[in-house]
């Protein structure tokens, strides 16, 4: 399938975009599985977890041709993880 590539690229812009608008806007807020959060944030949260996989699923499988969109998808992800934990200030390494 020649657009998934593109689908897993324009995905992974759109999310990151979303990052953008929802550390810069203010959501309504709602209590979600025990906690307080925004709006916007869960399906951020949940497209952070599945697309690397995804993206790292297709680059594992496809290994006869040049993937450069999921590469290029795969970075803006770990991109947007690097926003998030800077927004939500998660320090892994302390």
């Amino acid at each position: 399938m020649a657009t998934k590539n593109k689908i897993y690229l324009l995905l992974s812009i759109v999310v990151l975009v979303m990052i953008f608008v929802a550390i810069f806007q203010n959501f309504e807020t709602i209590h979600f599985i025990g906690f307080e959060t925004e709006i916007i944030w869960i399906p951020i949260w949940i497209a952070v977890v599945i697309l690397p996989l995804l993206n790292l699923y297709e680059i594992a499988v496809n290994t006869e041709g040049y993937n450069k969109y999921y590469w290029f998808a795969l970075v803006i992800n770990l991109i947007s993880i690097f926003f998030i934990l800077r927004y939500f200030e998660i320090e892994l390494l302390s």
